[in-house]
């Protein structure tokens, strides 16, 4: 008899385990929606998005340097799922262009 409750036990355990891990599995994420950048500053971006539904977003920044090196491309180091992002070109250089870069996950 004791063979038996613990095969039962065990095969409860079993269904248990399998049936909570499936249900654990993260959700699946979407794209940032509503999404838009400003550029009301000498020498830099913000951008925001409405909706995160689960994605990421970043302003982003191509500035051109003033010794005529070229252009440096640049994002915010942060993801964000609300509020401004923010980013700035650095020092000697200009602000060329603004841009969102965003992710699903």
């Amino acid at each position: 008899m004791k063979k038996w409750s613990v095969l039962v036990a065990g095969g409860v355990l079993a269904a248990f385990s399998l049936g909570f891990q499936g249900a654990a599995s993260a959700a699946p994420t979407a794209w940032p929606t509503g999404c838009t950048f400003q550029t009301n500053f000498d020498n830099g971006a913000m951008a925001r998005c409405d909706h995160s539904n689960g994605g990421h977003y970043k302003a982003s920044v191509l500035c051109t340097r003033l010794d005529g090196g070229g252009k440096i491309d640049l994002e915010a180091v942060a993801w964000r799922t609300s509020g401004w992002s923010r980013v700035y070109c650095p020092a000697l250089t200009l602000f060329k262009s603004a841009g969102i870069v965003t992710k699903a996950s």
